[in-house]
């Protein structure tokens, strides 16, 4: 049996698949989930909100303390892992996964 990702670990189109599998559609349903398709890829594309954005500096921040590193090679490290430039760059969408990135990051182990 296919494993499913969480909603949030998904791509636009694999949603759009999934929910296009296997089914007769008429014209306007398709137009429909088409817009739906738009949509997705739209508040994929938007950045961090100003409070999900704190919270994200916040937690490298805490992580850069406890660990005796350098928020910035936090930051690289992250930034890298999420494929986008700067922190203030990742998609919105992915907010929980790069807060839970935080606290499961041990750089000791990514430096060795």
């Amino acid at each position: 049996m296919k494993q499913s990702k969480h909603m949030t670990q998904r791509t636009p189109e694999e949603i759009f698949d999934e929910a296009t599998e296997s089914s007769q559609f008429s014209s306007g349903d398709l137009s429909l989930l088409t817009a739906e398709l738009i949509a997705l890829r739209k508040a994929n594309e938007k950045p961090l909100n100003d409070i999900e954005l704190k919270a994200v500096l916040g937690m490298i921040s805490y992580v850069a303390y406890t660990q005796k590193v350098e928020e910035d090679s936090i930051g690289e490290v992250m930034t890298s892992h999420f494929g986008v430039s700067t922190v203030a760059a990742l998609p919105s969408h992915l907010y929980q996964n790069a807060i839970e990135y935080l606290i499961d990051l041990k750089m000791d182990k990514v430096f060795n």
